[in-house]
């Protein structure tokens, strides 16, 4: 069913949702918070908020601003991490 162009986006977003829902469940039984962040732009922006443009085929983050090098994934996580802790401040 989702390689039917009309109903895939939607197909994928229920299944998007359902996993929030589950794991919001999960998190609420052990007394944790989900917080929800945008994750547009993660992989395009270094920790210290500069823009570092790559493709997908670049795997390693390298940002001229502050010097940091590291795994793009890595990089992505932390900058959703300080996204999420800011949301909560």
């Amino acid at each position: 069913m989702i390689r039917n162009r009309r109903l895939s986006k939607s197909i994928a977003d229920a299944g998007w949702r359902r996993f929030i829902t589950y794991l919001s469940y999960k998190a609420e039984k052990q007394g944790k918070r989900l917080v929800q962040v945008p994750a547009q732009g993660t992989s395009q922006t270094c920790i210290c908020g500069a823009d570092v443009p790559k493709t997908l085929a670049i795997r390693l983050h390298e940002c001229n601003a502050c010097g940091r090098v590291q795994d793009r994934d890595i990089v992505s996580a932390q900058v959703i991490l300080q996204r999420a802790l800011s949301i909560v401040a």
